[in-house]
């Protein structure tokens, strides 16, 4: 069933076209500014009215940059380009969920064969973790008890996404690692500055 068939059969049940802009409207034009997991809403929280479009637009570019650079640099390997698009998609989106870093961290044992060339394996899941833990605590302290601020949970954000931007540049070192090591057998395993 193609995407005009789904959205056809949408509004002979609705009688409407009010849920496209509900739906998919609401992720471009950013207009829930309810806190989250994200990186957006704290940003355009404190932004004047008068720059919003234009930093819409940038953040946007922004996310959709990487598709094409990934795929054109890593062409060879096109599951490692959905897995790192996947892990970018979930730190970058305006509204992500706990399923978006899921299905990433999902993905990520698929390449259990480059572990071994991962460097920051223990920064990063210690990040996630640590984010993980005092993520709740911090939005209780802020929503329901009143004793903290929105800082407080804007702080655990930027270190959840610093956990899941860690994973993302290690799973892509050492996918390209593993490519330069395939291609010249004679320099696996000695150090590498630049590749």
């Amino acid at each position: 069933m193609s995407i005009s068939a789904l959205f056809s059969v949408s509004y002979l049940l609705t009688g409407s076209w009010e849920w496209v802009p509900s739906t998919y409207g609401i992720q471009l034009t950013l207009t829930d500014l309810t806190p989250n997991v994200g990186l957006w809403w704290y940003f355009f929280i404190e932004m004047f009215d008068s720059f919003r479009a234009f930093f819409l637009g940038v953040f946007w570019l922004h996310l959709s940059c990487y598709v094409g650079g990934l795929s054109i640099r890593i062409r060879s390997q096109p599951l490692v380009v959905l897995t790192l698009l996947l892990g970018i998609f979930s730190i970058f989106k305006p509204y992500p969920s706990v399923s978006d870093a899921s299905l990433f961290l999902a993905m990520v044992p698929l390449f259990r064969h480059l572990f071994p060339l991962m460097r920051y394996t223990f920064l990063a899941a210690s990040t996630i973790l640590y984010a993980s833990f005092l993520g709740p605590a911090f939005y209780h302290l802020w929503i329901y008890a009143g004793s903290g601020n929105a800082n407080f949970f804007y702080a655990i954000t930027l270190v959840w996404s610093l956990g899941q931007s860690l994973l993302v540049s290690d799973l892509a070192f050492a996918s390209l690692r593993d490519e330069w090591e395939v291609e010249r057998p004679e320099m696996a395993g000695k150090q590498v500055t630049q590749i």
